[in-house]
């Protein structure tokens, strides 16, 4: 079962490869047990454009978790995002050399999880997300010249993330636990501050699935492997059609 799993994946990963839109994504974060069942978090992530052609964005974040019961977890954040724009030209005609730039996130959210059997496992996890990225200004050019700065809006949104996972565990030792997941993106508003506009909400503002593995390297140190489709591209979130992930996790 767990070779049919790895080798479904790197079939879905080979289909990325073949197809435009990708991203290639590595992380790395650290979790710590506190008493009264809280645990704190750390971690960085890098996403690459079109495999390692452009940088799009790096982030760090931090989180806080506390665990009521067995079957259900509390979860907050905080992350902070650094991601590239390539250059471009305005509905002016002028141009804009590649530029990045600084949002600010912090989300919220509930995950439930239900052991159907020795096997199997299912988890739903519902979360808040709030973005915001300030005003800022961009050089322009006109022929090669300096014309000034164009002003890029200030930006928030909202989202509403559902996410249904399952996961299989052969048996108890094994280091493999293939999983598969979907997630659907419902926009609760999104404000340009700038121009005093705001949209509405919105269902299915986009949605994801994903595919893969994580395995258990020692009792403290775990390697997530999936593969990610995306509806829409979305550069809020930074991901692109196809998304290939590498994921290393430490746990005190």
């Amino acid at each position: 079962m767990i070779r049919r799993s790895l080798i479904a994946l790197m079939l879905m990963a080979s289909a990325g490869l073949c197809a435009s839109a990708q991203t290639l994504l590595f992380g790395a974060e650290a979790s710590f047990k506190l008493p009264a069942r809280l645990s704190v978090g750390a971690g960085v992530e890098f996403r690459s454009m079109d495999w390692f052609d452009n940088a799009d964005q790096w982030s760090a974040d931090v989180s806080l978790g506390w665990k009521p019961w067995k079957w259900l977890k509390v979860a907050a954040d905080y992350e902070f995002i650094q991601s590239q724009t390539l250059s471009e030209f305005t509905s002016d005609g002028y141009a804009m050399p590649s530029y990045w730039n600084s949002k600010h996130r912090v989300s919220a959210g509930l995950t439930g999880t239900w052991k159907a059997s020795k096997k199997f496992s299912f988890s739903l996890r519902e979360r808040y997300q709030y973005t915001h990225r300030p005003e800022f200004r961009v050089p322009q050019f006109n022929d090669g010249m300096p014309w000034g700065n164009k002003t890029i809006n200030g930006k928030s949104k909202h989202v509403l993330r559902s996410r249904l996972q399952a996961e299989y565990k052969p048996y108890k030792k094994c280091r493999f636990t293939p999983f598969a997941s979907f997630e659907l993106y419902s926009q609760l508003s999104d404000v340009n501050h700038t121009r005093n506009r705001t949209a509405g909400a919105r269902f299915c503002d986009k949605w994801r699935i994903a595919a893969g593995t994580e395995i258990k390297l020692d009792k403290r140190n775990d390697l997530e492997i999936f593969y990610r489709y995306t509806d829409r591209s979305d550069a809020d979130d930074g991901d692109m059609r196809h998304t290939i992930a590498l994921v290393y996790s430490f746990s005190l």
